[in-house]
């Protein structure tokens, strides 16, 4: 990878608020089926964990809080206490990942992190104390945004160093080996091809060694549901063996997670998350099987991030802006459950009547916090920090929409529908003094929708979609990550879509990574329409209600 100024990309965010752990082993029955277990067996190694910094000799856990963006670490020694990378993330936007570096940099016993954030920037930072990193970075590197999931499952090469491994958009894995050292090229020597078709899963699970040979192995994910294990090799060119099923019915889960070693026996274990916030644990007895699961704790509804989980993190947007007849306006936030929060005031009574003019959008400051455009004479102006652009073209379109980072650049993009149906992306500038993007480009025509939704990632490929609604049928016009064609043709989701008013994006609104879509009633009713990630399958399943009374007259 090469070094690069600051780039943002962004996606989808789903927030959050705070985080219960239990610690009780109750007895539950297995939803996922799994390969009968064989006998637990002692294991004979056991390899290093990758998160240890109270020096027990077990992994601990971080994870962050939507509601602060405050990162909590789980000491096995004292339990939970506030956790310092720099400052606190509360829009969940700067830090994509965080992966544990054990002793990447230096042997002195508190291990390093990684971040990555939404530019593509990979970053090291030293470990001070147990519950603290140090603010000052050892390296940073950039380029990584081509990738749409790292993981750090443990040590693949069997050299005692921690590994990395990155999947692109188009489904290629490769593995990073770790060097021991850090010089100008980072910590990691270059990238090896694994091979293509990863593609297919929806989560990457770094889960450290499983069945007790040192060697760190992997599971993977369908959107089915179906569970597999890639047992390592040792080989950094042919990491793993051919994987095997573990079983089906995993996406119960909405993330699963990789946790080392829960009970000691020198083995890793998973924990998965299900759709209401609730955490289970699975043992593993060797072999890339697993016990019936057992309840680990609850709360996980109120987290944007849990360190080791398999999913494509979702960070961008992550609430819907809504404004009354009076010009009264309101945001309203996710949770990881599909739900909202409690609706939180913008500004002050009747400060929005330009809403015909107004969206919601991200990925166009510094921190790729989500704002509030406005269209004026001439120009486009965000509620965060002044002037986006002076180009008279946005005083003229028809729909403005904030996507994110289209084209993969690093760099949040805006898109112009005009009456025509012509659509133009403004590109995002390196620079964001004094323009945050650039003229407009036309990018297709013929657009016809009288609602266009930058939704996000709803088709689970980590490049952000459009849906359209032209009449009475609703459209889904996929990424491509091309600037000069960054939407495929539309393609027919469904029928019966004129019964609403309002069509929005709210972002991931469950936890699973994939972008949402909401719709409204005129009378109020609001429907939440879950991304299934499902490859030639229906984009959304069955709609859900998930409020009332929304009778306003914009969302966004």
């Amino acid at each position: 990878m090469h070094h690069t100024h600051h780039r943002r990309r962004l996606r989808r965010l789903a927030a959050c608020t705070t985080f219960a752990l239990g610690m009780g082993l109750v007895s539950a029955g297995q939803v996922p089926t799994a390969a009968a277990a064989p006998a637990a067996v002692s294991a004979t190694a056991s390899a290093k964990p990758r998160f240890d910094r109270d020096g027990d000799g077990r992994s601990d856990r971080v994870y962050r809080s939507a509601a602060t963006g405050k990162l909590t670490i789980i000491l096995s020694k004292t339990g939970g206490t506030p956790f310092t990378i720099g400052a606190d993330d509360l829009d969940g936007a700067v830090s994509e990942e965080i992966l544990p570096a054990d002793d990447v940099w230096r042997a002195d016993g508190v291990q390093e992190l990684l971040t990555l954030r939404s530019d593509g920037t990979l970053r090291l930072h030293a470990g001070v104390s147990p519950t603290e990193t140090d603010k000052g970075l050892v390296w940073q590197g950039g380029g990584w945004q081509i990738y749409n999931k790292v993981i750090a499952p443990g040590d693949l090469t069997k050299d005692g160093r921690q590994d990395l491994l990155a999947r692109t958009q188009s489904g290629t894995l490769y593995v990073f080996p770790g060097k021991g050292s850090v010089d100008y090229r980072g910590p990691f020597a270059p990238r090896i091809a694994v091979g293509g078709g990863w593609q297919i899963y929806d989560q990457l699970v770094g889960t450290n060694d499983l069945d007790g040979d040192a060697i760190a192995d992997i599971v993977a994910r369908t959107p089915a549901g179906d569970l597999y294990f890639y047992k390592g090799t040792g080989s950094a060119t042919a990491p793993f063996k051919p994987r095997v099923r573990i079983g089906g019915g995993w996406n119960t889960y909405n993330q699963v997670i990789g946790a080392d070693d829960l009970n000691g026996d020198g083995r890793g274990d998973l924990l998965a998350r299900t759709y209401s916030g609730t955490y289970y644990q699975y043992l593993s007895v060797g072999g890339g099987k697993f016990g019936a699961r057992t309840y680990f704790g609850g709360g996980g509804q109120n987290l944007s991030y849990y360190l080791g989980q398999g999913g494509v993190p979702a960070y961008g947007k992550h609430n819907v802006f809504a404004v009354n007849w009076a010009g009264t306006a309101y945001t309203y936030g996710t949770r990881a459950d599909g739900k909202f929060g409690p609706a939180k005031p913008y500004g002050g009574a009747g400060e929005n009547s330009w809403y015909e003019r107004m969206t919601n959008g991200y990925g166009l400051d510094e921190a790729d916090r989500a704002m509030v455009l406005t269209s004026y004479n001439p120009g486009l102006m965000s509620d965060r920090g002044g002037e986006v652009s002076s180009s008279a073209a946005f005083y003229n379109y028809a729909e403005t929409l904030s996507p994110g980072d289209v084209t993969f650049d690093g760099e949040g993009d805006v898109l112009g529908l005009d009456a025509w149906g012509n659509l133009f992306l403004h590109p995002g500038l390196k620079s964001t003094v004094p323009q945050r993007v650039g003229a407009g480009v036309k990018v297709a025509t013929g657009l016809r929708a009288d609602q266009l939704v930058a939704t996000g990632d709803v088709t689970g490929d980590g490049r952000p979609d459009l849906v359209s609604r032209d009449g009475d049928r609703l459209y889904v016009h996929r990424g491509t990550g091309s600037a000069t064609a960054p939407f495929a043709a539309r393609a027919l989701i469904g029928a019966g879509w004129s019964a609403y008013e309002h069509l929005a994006a709210p972002g991931d609104m469950d936890g699973d990574g994939r972008a949402d879509l909401i719709a409204v009633t005129p009378g109020g009713d609001v429907y939440r329409y879950k991304a299934t990630g499902l490859p030639g399958g229906p984009v959304f399943a069955t709609r859900v209600k998930v409020a009332g009374g929304w009778a306003y007259m914009h969302l966004s």
